[in-house]
């Protein structure tokens, strides 16, 4: 049985792959943003028949460290090792916002806090069996381009009239992508990193804001095109590519970029050691590692 850690799990591509990792035997603490969704989520697992005996569910906000730390220290006390680690909660395109500890909310919530919630859980991930840190990144990330430190400063603080959502969430996947890639050098030798193109899914993530709900009955039959033309996704079809990672005996490419169970060509920025090594350098003082 295998521990698996999964954030955001409570829709989409992370209901899939907790469903999965469940149905297989292991062990799965998920996280999820509020208790409704934490019995929500209980609900959909028992419509869909998943057992949830080894299913625990913690809550935890993304946009605000404090809630990531007691996160993490609750961990160690809750598991010794950590065999799978599944980064899948983010927020996509939101309005402008600002959040408590000061970075823009697409920032923090899909590099940030993930980046502080890897590097707290090391120690438990080299305790794993055959760990691995699977982040759900995407096609934008290929088309970062900050590639300094003080550009990494300004996407990280970036001012309201400056913001560009498109460009906030590109950059923060990119940093994804270049975070896999630094612990593969630094720590490849007892953890596997990767990151994913899940493909373009019909998840939530489309249908957040005040008009959520209308929009996701509105575009339904618009979703229904995006499938048969191959276009669009299902969020199973999304997970297949980290549940490959997760589950297969095969090798892998260690600080590697995966697309359909099979590596891609990564941003060229992902093989700039220097600047690697000044994002993690930046992002451990900005979250009190340093």
């Amino acid at each position: 049985m295998n521990i698996c850690i999964v954030t955001g799990a409570n829709s989409g591509m992370g209901m899939v792959t907790i469903q999965e990792l469940l149905e297989r035997g292991d062990r799965v603490i998920a996280t999820v943003r509020s208790q409704k969704k934490a019995t929500a989520l209980v609900q959909l697992l028992r419509e869909h028949g998943v057992s949830h005996t080894h299913l625990e569910i913690e809550i935890v906000q993304l946009d605000q460290l404090d809630s990531v730390r007691r996160f993490a220290d609750r961990l160690f006390d809750l598991v010794g090792r950590i065999d799978r680690l599944i980064l899948n909660a983010g927020v996509m395109v939101p309005p402008y916002h600002v959040t408590k500890d000061g970075f823009e909310s697409q920032f923090q919530v899909n590099y940030l806090s993930h980046f502080y919630l890897i590097e707290r859980l090391l120690p438990l991930l080299e305790k794993g069996n055959d760990p691995r840190v699977i982040s759900i990144s995407s096609l934008a990330g290929e088309g970062g381009l900050i590639r300094t430190d003080v550009e990494l400063e300004a996407i990280a603080h970036v001012k309201k009239e400056h913001y560009s959502p498109m460009r906030s969430y590109r950059e923060s996947k990119l940093l994804q992508m270049i975070h896999m890639r630094e612990l593969a050098e630094k720590h490849g030798d007892r953890i596997t990193f990767v990151s994913v193109h899940p493909g373009i899914v019909n998840t939530d993530l489309f249908y957040r804001g005040k008009y959520g709900k209308v929009m996701k009955t509105l575009l339904k039959p618009v979703a229904q095109v995006g499938y048969w033309t191959g276009k669009l996704y299902t969020p199973e079809y999304g997970a297949k590519t980290a549940l490959y990672l997760a589950t297969t005996d095969d090798p892998l490419d260690n600080g590697g970029y995966y697309a359909d169970s099979a590596p891609r060509l990564s941003n060229p920025i992902v093989e700039d050691d220097e600047y690697r090594a000044q994002a993690r350098n930046l992002s451990r003082r900005w979250v009190e590692l340093a």
